[in-house]
């Protein structure tokens, strides 16, 4: 096939791949477009596949792949066909290239008995960080930041943070569920999540938070935007870009428009202080200042509109009324167990992650390891069995 043919072939694809997207993920779309033309439109109303965003993305890298010839290989509709629905990461990601999935469909080999065990140690722990941690914030959360009108800031900063700590135990138990389902079929699906709270800086968040997002957005978007040139202005394009369509791929709204951009500008300040961060002082810097934004990032990320987030803030620097010490210690005491179980849950993890990280693909080989091991497990499922409760919270990533 000609060079000319197999580009227009990818274009036309790609292009009906986006109407598919906007179509079905984008229904309110029609109620924008009325107010801002004096045209009007009828909005859809039918069912979004749960996990549109992330197959799309995933499909277009596969054609942009074949395209450029960064995928050579021959590409059955088999392929194909498992390549975008393959169950384990096709609701939530993580969104592979070809290159790091297709070749393994097309492998015979038997499932080890090693495979299958780390498979299940993993799915086991991920499940875990969603209903042990995740959900169980949720309850504490919910109550808060969905009746923000009745609390002062003190409490909604509390919960600010939270909802940062639950977001990624969320998320992260999902891309360990899907990582651990993977390897007991005998697939390898990338991580996701590299302590991303731990990150150094606002750009190093980036490395380390939705590895597979941020990879697929810097090498489609911000690589072909010409983002990696030396010219200032290419530079600040590419990143209004990738940021501006990160935050529409999540959804349409303001919010998270806003979102998108309130991170451009973050990774600009972070770029700026790079460049002065010679001593160790700037460097701490960087690290406090990716600190104290992120968790007002996600609070426009959880609130439904501008209203809401407008109010949040105005308690919180003070603009509407003082903090409550005693409001926000009278909440979380009249929830102590919960809120205890949850703050040893969340140090133990926390501490541990290097174990927990090193462990999760790793099997036991002296006797103390399978001893930690086997106490490791015992404790989640006991944990999941007591504390667990299956489909009281879905998974926050569906949503996109």
């Amino acid at each position: 096939m000609k060079n000319y043919d197999k580009n227009k072939i990818c274009y036309f694809a790609i292009l009906v791949i986006l109407l598919l997207l906007l179509s079905s993920k984008y229904t309110y779309l029609p109620e924008y477009i009325n107010r801002l033309t004096p045209y009007t439109f009828e909005q859809a109303s039918y069912i979004i596949p749960i996990g549109i965003s992330f197959y799309s993305l995933q499909a277009i890298a596969l054609l942009v792949d074949i395209k450029n010839n960064k995928y050579t290989s021959r590409v059955s509709l088999k392929d194909v066909t498992l390549f975008v629905s393959f169950f384990p990461q096709s609701l939530a990601g993580p969104i592979h290239r070809a290159s790091e999935l297709i070749p393994q469909f097309n492998k015979n080999s038997p499932i080890e008995i090693t495979s299958l065990a780390i498979g299940f140690k993993t799915l086991l722990f991920g499940l875990f960080c969603k209903l042990i941690v995740a959900d169980k914030l949720a309850l504490l959360i919910e109550p808060i930041l969905g009746n923000q009108h009745k609390h002062d800031g003190l409490l909604l900063y509390t919960s600010i943070i939270l909802y940062s700590i639950q977001i990624y135990f969320d998320f992260w138990g999902y891309s360990l569920m899907a990582i651990g389902i993977g390897k007991c079929l005998g697939y390898d699906i990338k991580i996701n999540f590299r302590n991303p709270y731990l990150a150094s800086s606002i750009k190093d968040f980036w490395h380390r938070w939705h590895i597979s997002l941020s990879q697929w957005m810097r090498d489609y978007i911000y690589i072909s935007l010409g983002g990696n040139r030396k010219a200032y202005l290419n530079f600040l394009f590419a990143l209004f870009a990738t940021f501006l369509l990160s935050g529409i791929w999540h959804g349409i709204s303001l919010n998270f428009i806003i979102w998108g951009l309130i991170h451009m500008l973050l990774f600009i300040i972070d770029d700026i202080l790079k460049k002065h961060s010679g001593n160790s002082k700037n460097k701490y810097f960087r690290r406090l200042f990716f600190l104290a934004t992120i968790p007002f990032t996600w609070l426009i990320f959880r609130t439904s509109n501008l209203e809401d987030l407008s109010n949040i803030l105005k308690k919180i620097f003070f603009l509407t009324d003082e903090w409550s010490l005693t409001s926000s210690t009278s909440y979380f005491t009249s929830n102590v167990n919960l809120f205890y179980l949850i703050t040893c849950l969340l140090i133990v993890l926390l501490v541990n992650s290097k174990f927990v990280y090193n462990r999760m693909n790793l099997m036991p080989i002296t006797n103390t390891e399978k001893i930690l091991d086997s106490a490791f497990l015992i404790t989640c499922l006991l944990f999941i069995i007591l504390f667990g409760d299956i489909g009281q919270q879905h998974f926050l990533y569906f949503n996109f």
